[in-house]
């Protein structure tokens, strides 16, 4: 069930069949390509998938915390076998569909909107949230649809519609989502070293990848190895990381490219290393590896279990291009 304020329509099984309705009697979805329409089928099936699993009553009122991040999570295990490309904008979509209605109330709004236009068309993410809206029966319907009409707006006037913002070279954007820049400068890129940021579940082939690169490496798994840690073990899991840390400074003092190869799943965990090594001035480029799921469950079952491997595919944040200078996916 839905709090009545806000969805009297009913439950979500309701409005959900209602979103998907309205979506295909918007006059934009009229203009989209079949592969546009069928990307946002499936977001409007999807974007509160995980309402049943956030929802809580608190106080008398039903509130559904989280349930857009959750709900990317849940979105890219569904599919994840299926076509990364598509996989990853239906997610995008997922997570972000209630930001044209609140985004004008957040900080940084600009680097909201940006952040948006490279993760996915800001045109199908305005198409989305006015479905959701009209999708439901509540007071405020009109004042929230203006709110969206806004957002559209707002992203037509940073061109940032259609299209993702144009920056002036990479280092321009990664200033620009790392420094809080008020507008994207137009940035000299003064980088002299790369630093090659591994991400990918266990059983990926991260690692194949990454000795293939033949560069200088930090790895997480070679050091605990040395050192005789098993994976998994939480009370020498910091001074693995600690000694890590120490390698890539020592690599960043002389200016010198490297790989830090661990799984770096979440974006809390890559945004500390980048923030800990940005002072060094390097470029950061994320390498993410990922393969189907029938090969993560069995290219290490010998020494990682099942419910661990599980665990990482909830935990993961794709890798974006508001966290690096340059990120590259890969499908094997």
């Amino acid at each position: 069930m839905q709090e009545p304020e806000f969805h009297a329509e009913g439950d979500v099984y309701t409005h959900t069949k209602m979103v998907m309705e309205e979506l295909l009697q918007l006059s934009e979805y009229e203009t989209y390509s079949d592969y546009e329409q069928n990307t946002l089928l499936y977001a409007a099936l999807l974007h509160d998938v995980a309402k049943p699993r956030c929802t809580i009553v608190q106080n008398g009122v039903i509130r559904s915390p989280r349930h857009a991040l959750v709900g990317e999570k849940m979105a890219r295990e569904i599919l994840w076998d299926n076509d990364l490309e598509l996989r990853e904008t239906i997610c995008a979509l997922v997570r972000l569909h209630g930001l044209p209605v609140w985004l004008m109330e957040k900080e940084y709004a600009l680097q909201k909107a940006v952040s948006a236009s490279l993760k996915l068309n800001n045109d199908h993410l305005y198409a989305l949230a006015k479905a959701d809206m009209l999708g439901r029966i509540c007071k405020d319907q009109d004042e929230l649809l203006l709110q969206i009409d806004l957002y559209k707006e707002f992203c037509k006037e940073h061109d940032c519609l259609n299209t993702p913002k144009a920056f002036h070279n990479a280092h321009s954007r990664f200033k620009f989502f790392n420094s809080k820049s008020a507008y994207p400068a137009e940035l000299y890129d003064d980088t002299k070293f790369q630093v090659t940021v591994m991400c990918g579940i266990a059983g990926s082939g991260k690692d194949t990848h990454a000795n293939e690169l033949d560069i200088p490496m930090v790895s997480l798994d070679d050091l605990r190895k040395k050192h005789g840690v098993k994976h998994g073990d939480k009370k020498q899991q910091g001074r693995i990381i600690q000694m890590a840390y120490e390698q890539a400074k020592e690599h960043a003092r002389k200016k010198q490219d490297f790989v830090w190869n661990s799984t770096n799943l979440t974006k809390d965990i890559r945004g500390k290393l980048i923030r800990s090594l940005a002072p060094y001035n390097p470029k950061f480029k994320i390498i993410y590896i990922e393969t189907s799921s029938k090969n993560l469950f069995q290219r290490r079952k010998e020494t990682i279990k099942n419910d661990v491997i599980y665990k990482m595919m909830k935990q993961l944040d794709m890798p974006q291009l508001d966290e690096a200078h340059e990120v590259e996916y890969f499908r094997n």
